[in-house]
């Protein structure tokens, strides 16, 4: 048996192996009951139904949890939109967003001597033994610095960046072969999904770089530096490295709790500076921290937005994609159908600005992800379901036989979106998105508040 200090997250094989025998576990356990569903009473077949989705449920989260890495990040985003799965799946999921199950302390000890060069004990004055929290690729204990500053420090798992190389290497050949399949099968090329798997890759192997993490972590103080509603804790550089960065400590509620606080003055105060902070972020940085996960906000006791976890964050191109998003944006809201379509092409989602068909695609995906905004009115989460409309989406283009075009700048701020309109769900939200986001998107892109410099230099 290994020991405690040998523990690490299983390699590109064995996730192979696992993730292959859980899906044909799942498989086979549909098929065959569908099969024998046959033979039971409407009462028993419904009952048989709920059965096999705990069970399976149950499955797919054990396995996420053994296996951690890229798999577990996947669990965690689909229990972020629980109502678009059975609700048992739902349900337990969500056990991955903060029951991750942590490493012994002996590993996460090994971790640092190894990249700090000394033990936590002789590092910090205080360390906890106790996760604080664990994820997919690290887990959190709290410290405290010799001055008295109180600290969060974030642990890498061994073995968690050969994990993620591994699962990539499998996304990617996932990506080719659905594209090749979908070209020789039903002729179509344009589904390509290649441009999304590498969108993906190229940030799931930036979240075991703490170096860039760092990085990110600056770049957002920087830019909400001088905004007094949210927080970004500082990197202490010093006791920060490869394997381990370190953090002030934000003593706040987690942003899924505190969605579920029974007074709605409190509620209403969080999702407008979640709103702000979206459109801050993408107009004034041209960036985004985009992992919409509700362990990474915590709302602190004076009401400031406290924002964590800095592994992916998007930096937006200003030519390729911040001028005509923007100009999508405000072409949308004032009803300038030519500038839409001027703004739509230069994003590559409209090849023919003069197709009625192809238009009216992108007309009501546009639609849907402005939904609150298009009018100057109160717009109530309470009756508007986005995962209904999502699927009558869907429905649309699978009737239709058309797809739209994939767009790498996209695949993020889609992640960020359906976030906070489930964030929004929950906090039951009637609020007139028109004017918050207004002051925002008026007088389009005007350049970054902020200089990014090249990362590594």
């Amino acid at each position: 048996m290994a020991k405690d200090s040998e523990e690490k997250v299983p390699g590109r094989i064995v996730r192979t192996l696992k993730t292959g025998l859980m899906g044909s576990a799942v498989a086979s356990s549909y098929l065959g009951g569908k099969l024998f569903d046959r033979f039971r009473a409407d009462a028993g077949r419904a009952e048989a139904e709920l059965q096999r989705h705990v069970q399976n449920a149950k499955r797919i989260t054990e396995t996420m949890k053994e296996l951690r890495g890229p798999l577990m990040k996947v669990g965690q985003l689909l229990s972020t939109h629980a109502e678009a799965l059975p609700g048992e799946y739902g349900e337990i999921l969500r056990s991955l967003q903060s029951n991750a199950p942590p490493m012994a302390y002996a590993t996460i000890r090994d971790v640092i001597v190894k990249d700090l060069g000394a033990p936590p004990e002789e590092i910090f004055k205080t360390f906890s033994r106790e996760a604080l929290a664990a994820a997919s690729l690290g887990q959190v204990h709290r410290a405290t610095l010799h001055d008295g500053t109180e600290v969060a420090v974030k642990v890498q798992y061994p073995g968690a960046d050969a994990s993620v190389d591994g699962d990539l290497k499998n996304l990617k050949l996932g990506a080719t072969m659905v594209k090749r399949l979908l070209a020789d099968v039903v002729g179509n090329e344009r589904l390509d999904f290649t441009p999304v798997a590498e969108e993906i890759a190229e940030h799931l192997a930036q979240e075991t770089d703490y170096c860039r993490e760092a990085y990110n972590a600056q770049l957002l103080g920087k830019l909400f530096a001088d905004v007094d509603w949210v927080v970004i804790p500082r990197v202490h550089a010093k006791y920060s490295g490869i394997r381990v960065i370190t953090y002030d400590y934000l003593d706040g509620e987690d942003l899924g709790a505190a969605l579920k606080n029974g007074d709605l003055a409190r509620r209403a105060l969080i999702v407008r500076r979640l709103s702000d902070a979206f459109w801050f972020q993408l107009m004034r940085g041209g960036l985004l921290h985009a992992d919409p996960h509700p362990g990474n906000y915590r709302i602190l006791p004076d009401g400031r937005i406290g924002i964590l976890d800095f592994g992916c964050v998007k930096i937006f191109d200003e030519e390729r994609f911040l001028k005509p998003f923007s100009e999508m944006v405000l072409s949308r809201l004032t009803g300038d159908t030519e500038r839409f379509k001027d703004a739509m092409c230069a994003l590559g989602l409209l090849y023919d600005r003069n197709d009625a068909r192809e238009m009216d695609d992108m007309v009501r995906i546009a639609d849907y992800f402005s939904s609150g905004i298009m009018r100057d009115e109160e717009f109530d989460f309470t009756t508007f379901s986005y995962v209904r409309a999502a699927k009558e989406l869907v429905l649309y283009f699978l009737q239709a036989r058309r797809v739209p075009p994939s767009q790498r700048d996209f695949i993020f701020l889609t992640r960020v979106v359906l976030g906070y309109y489930e964030y929004f769900s929950r906090a039951r939200a009637k609020t007139n998105f028109r004017r918050l986001v207004d002051p925002w998107i008026a007088g389009g892109w005007r350049g970054r508040s902020i200089e990014i410099p090249p990362y590594g230099e």
